[in-house]
């Protein structure tokens, strides 16, 4: 780092850039025992360009419309969000490092990261669609690891999302190369036998061959493809390297740093904002009762007539660790805060209005607002947060929601087409317009019976009120605290 110091100070911003983006080799585990360097210091030199220079970019991709965060965080800080894309992390980071000017005044916390993100070749299998080609070809050469450690960045490993072929290289590595009828299920090994992998082919003749047998090796829960002696073998060995990825971000909240997760712990496949995971707990519970957890909630805009994607980006008010000895309560806690942080924009209202129409029906704007008026009160009642603009651009968003195939324009008017409601999912648009809708259904769920009111899906998941004390320290009751955020 030292050349790299020398190049900035000398205002080579060029030698700067090349040095901060030179491959190096990513370290998990930084030294942060108590009584080590200043915490949440700002960065300097060839970093803090680069994260100037980032900053650029992303609000040059994004409107963030943001709000709502503190002058200065309080030490040690659980940064809580919603994850819904790839995309959250650049905009999270641009929110809470607060660039002014040359200056970066807020503090950019330690970021949990999905654990294949510091592979090599990550980008060469993220990038596949054919529009990425360019991209994709140039991708060995950018240095993802050391760009993630600049951005303070370390993997946690995620069993949910591991796929078979992810676990059998962990086993590999662990237990060395073997027969696949040793390690295998015996369903799972037969399916594999039916597609050419015999019982008898080891560990590394298959992953040789990931592409060929994909279809068996992709997918999450790859250890359910284990059998029972190999899975409780391998099990304490999973346990221990997710302990040790939590160890880093505990070492951070202990000398005063702040830290961010996504206590759902993967992006929403659904929309409907998931039960947190055991993670966010475990380092509350690390952290000690001294701990204030800042949740934050992203809410996007897609319809919004801008040539940028609109965002917005709303941290609550604090929560105290204290106040929530039980991990019930913590994680409900922090749902319902992330929830009431998370700004409902036209795009989640027209998404369900458009959805619940029967095909063919007219789509007026006074319809639209008369149905806005009636569902946005008491969500506003509720302590939600709802963009001020909800009701402008009629016109220019249902054009987006045209061009998703869910209405058209006949004769003059506005109607429902006959496609069927599609499955959520954030691709293509008409899916994503079931998204938006099941995101509004688990906000709309913290009111009592008014999803019901208004026909909208059950979300899986309703953070519970009653696990929470009675009040918050200023005396204010569940709902009076979440309108507060």
């Amino acid at each position: 780092m030292d050349d790299l110091a020398t190049a900035t100070d000398g205002g080579d911003f060029l030698a700067a850039y090349r040095v901060c983006l030179r491959p190096m080799t990513f370290q998990r585990a930084p030294d942060m025992t108590p009584g080590t360097a200043s915490p949440s210091a700002p960065p300097r030199g060839g970093a803090r360009w680069f994260l100037l220079g980032f900053d650029r970019i992303v609000r040059g991709l994004f409107r963030i419309e943001e709000s709502g965060l503190p002058e200065r965080q309080p030490r040690p800080c659980l940064i809580a969000v919603n994850h819904r894309r790839d995309a959250d992390i650049p905009v999270l980071g641009v929110f809470l490092g607060r660039v002014r000017g040359r200056r970066i005044t807020g503090v950019l916390p330690h970021f949990v990261a999905r654990e294949d993100l510091f592979d090599r070749d990550f980008l060469w299998h993220y990038w596949r669609s054919p529009w990425l080609i360019g991209p994709r070809l140039i991708s060995p050469l950018i240095p993802l690891p050391r760009i993630l450690e600049v951005f303070k960045a370390h993997p946690i490993h995620r069993i949910r999302e591991q796929s078979l072929a992810v676990v059998l290289r962990d086993l590999r590595r662990a237990f060395g190369d073997r027969p696949l009828g040793e390690v295998l299920h015996p369903r799972w090994a037969e399916r594999l036998a039916a597609a050419g992998a015999s019982p008898e082919r080891s560990i590394d003749w298959l992953l040789g061959r990931q592409q060929r047998f994909s279809s068996l090796l992709d997918g999450e829960w790859g250890h359910r493809r284990l059998n029972l002696p190999t899975f409780r073998a391998f099990k304490p060995l999973e346990r221990a390297r997710i302990r040790s990825h939590l160890e880093v971000f505990a070492q951070a909240l202990a000398t005063g740093e702040a830290v961010m997760i996504a206590p759902e712990g993967a992006n929403s496949p659904s929309g409907f904002f998931q039960r947190p995971r055991a993670g966010a707990w475990q380092l509350a519970q690390a952290a000690g009762p001294e701990l204030a957890v800042l949740p934050v909630g992203l809410g996007y805009d897609p319809s919004h007539p801008s040539r940028r994607t609109r965002v917005f980006v709303h941290a609550g008010a604090i929560l105290h660790r204290a106040d929530y000895p039980a991990r019930r309560a913590f994680d409900d806690a922090v749902a319902r805060a992330i929830l009431c942080a998370t700004t409902l924009t036209a795009s989640h209202f027209l998404a369900h209005w458009i959805l619940s129409a029967a095909p063919g029906k007219q789509l007026t704007h006074a319809g639209y607002l008369e149905f806005l008026e009636a569902l946005s009160e008491p969500l506003r009642a509720a302590g939600q947060r709802v963009a001020p603009d909800a009701a402008e651009a009629f016109e220019a968003r249902l054009r987006w929601f045209a061009r998703a195939g869910l209405v058209a324009r006949e004769s003059g008017a506005w109607r429902r087409s006959q496609m069927p409601e599609p499955q959520p999912a954030w691709t293509p648009r008409a899916a994503l317009a079931a998204y938006l809708r099941n995101e509004l259904a688990s906000a709309a769920a913290l009111a009592p019976g008014l999803a019901q009111a208004f026909a909208l899906p059950s979300p899986p998941y309703v953070p519970a009120t009653t696990t929470q004390p009675a009040s918050d320290r200023d005396g204010n009751s569940d709902s009076e605290a979440c309108r507060r955020r």
